[in-house]
């Protein structure tokens, strides 16, 4: 599970798109890039055609809102804002909500974003994909120390593929100690990469990851990334973020994070 390189972004690209730690994911043959936190280094991205303005894939940031102009009212966005529990995972309250943020100062790092998905797969970190969600939002945020957070939210055609897609991310979290460590090994960094399971709930899990990043979506630096993720009807909600070791802060206590997966579910919940 790569600790997660949990920031993050995530990047798209024309086939996959990768949502980093702090950093969005970015997305392989389909979408195109929302932005952000990356844990280390970018949000995640996507390639491929959507119905939101295109953005360098190699930027990583959130889409930018479309702009109204004076005297005119902008026509909501019918699948985000229909229910209120779509939107409400990924809004900067959602995080205020969350025990983690206490100490960290976590503001806003660009607008929300919303993107429309049609079969990209996206990369949330160096282990990690999604592919079928329709729907992709995400903000993100920075803290007093300037480390990447980010939350999202997909929406899937029903319940079923979003099953499938949260099942796959525990299968490559799984597997993501020795995937962080062969990268390590390709760039000849420390094989030090330690991932671990910190925290599980009926549908949601939570992983941490300690190592010296390899490139890729992450920093060349010591750090721990952290990456949550809750399973609801239709959506996956998901969080990360990433500590730094060049920009220090209070270190996170995982011992919190099964409060965090509640948090998160809280958010996902209809009123």
């Amino acid at each position: 599970m790569a600790a997660v390189a949990t920031g993050g972004c995530g990047r798209a690209d024309s086939d996959t798109a990768t949502a980093a730690s702090p950093a969005p994911a970015e997305v392989s043959k389909a979408p195109t890039s929302p932005q952000h936190p990356t844990p280390s280094k970018g949000a995640p991205s996507l390639s491929a055609e959507s119905d939101a303005p295109k953005a360098d894939a190699s930027s990583a940031a959130p889409l930018s809102p479309t702009p109204v102009r004076k005297g005119t009212q902008r026509t909501p966005d019918r699948d985000s804002d229909r229910s209120k529990d779509r939107t409400e995972a990924v809004r900067p309250e959602g995080l205020a909500k969350l025990p983690v943020r206490q100490g960290l100062g976590w503001k806003p790092d660009g607008p929300l974003s919303s993107q429309r998905l049609s079969g990209q797969t996206i990369t949330l970190n160096e282990c990690a994909k999604l592919t079928g969600a329709v729907r992709w939002q995400q903000q993100g945020y920075l803290s007093k120390a300037r480390n990447a957070a980010g939350q999202q939210q997909f929406t899937f055609p029903d319940a079923a593929a979003a099953e499938v897609a949260y099942e796959r991310l525990v299968a490559d979290m799984k597997d993501c100690q020795t995937t962080s460590r062969k990268l390590q090994a390709r760039e000849k960094a420390p094989r030090d990469a330690v991932v671990l399971t910190t925290a599980t709930t009926k549908d949601g899990t939570a992983w941490s990851r300690r190592w010296t990043g390899a490139g890729g979506m992450s920093a060349h630096d010591v750090q721990s990334n952290h990456l949550y993720a809750i399973r609801q009807a239709d959506r996956l909600t998901l969080f990360q973020f990433d500590e730094l070791s060049e920009r220090p802060a209070p270190p996170h206590d995982t011992d919190t994070d099964a409060a965090v997966l509640g948090a998160l579910a809280g958010l996902g919940t209809p009123a």
